[in-house]
């Protein structure tokens, strides 16, 4: 009863934050200085981290919300291929995005408008990948390779992981309910699922009907 009520109280918060994406890239056209709520959500999910692992992606990240709320009303729904979900792969991803990043922060001559610009431009790129992989594959496929969230898999402690008991019988519901499509059933010897392969959402452990996962 404890994770349906926790599932509805996720929801009711992703309704909240998913407005904060086109506030961002809409209203920073015309007021620069809104990128620096982007930059604000970036520190605050960092300092989460520490202590609570990805909870933040599932819970509190706004773009995700705006997948999950939004964009899966007209997603195709699409398995996401297995090229995007290496580990090279995302980080690749990660040092190539970063790099634009840092860039543009160095061309802006510490401007706090420009600054505040970077961060605008930063979120708009990434939600326009983010849409597009989502219309096409699952909703929140870029959360498989999202730079804040392979930053939050590296230092992220592992404490609080989802925990894969010894009752799991690999039926893969739990694969279907997860947004980001691991398969925590494929960790079962292992007893627990990497930070970098959770976001901490609960929807597997509701799903699971041997109430083999946990966290």
């Amino acid at each position: 009863m404890k994770t349906i009520k926790e599932k509805k109280n996720r929801r009711i918060a992703q309704y909240f934050l998913a407005p904060l994406v086109p506030l961002v890239i809409i209203g920073g056209i015309y007021q620069p200085y809104l990128g620096y709520l982007a930059l604000a959500l970036m520190i605050t999910m960092i300092v989460m981290t520490f202590f609570w692992g990805r909870w933040y992606c599932g819970w509190l990240c706004a773009m995700g919300a705006f997948h999950e709320r939004v964009l899966s009303k007209v997603s195709l729904q699409r398995e996401m291929p297995e090229l995007f979900k290496k580990t090279w792969f995302r980080w690749l991803f990660f040092v190539l995005l970063m790099g634009l990043m840092i860039s543009r922060l160095i061309a802006s001559g510490g401007d706090p408008a420009k600054i505040g610009a970077v961060f605008v431009m930063m979120w708009t790129v990434a939600t326009t990948l983010a849409v597009a992989f989502g219309l096409y594959f699952k909703p929140r496929s870029w959360c498989n390779f999202c730079p804040m969230g392979s930053m939050q898999g590296v230092v992220a402690p592992k404490v609080n992981l989802l925990k894969v008991g010894e009752d799991c019988k690999q039926c893969g519901l739990c694969r279907q309910a997860c947004p980001i499509q691991t398969y925590p059933g494929a960790y079962k010897e292992q007893g627990y699922v990497p930070s970098l392969e959770c976001m901490r959402c609960e929807n597997c452990v509701v799903n699971c009907p041997k109430k083999a996962l946990s966290l």
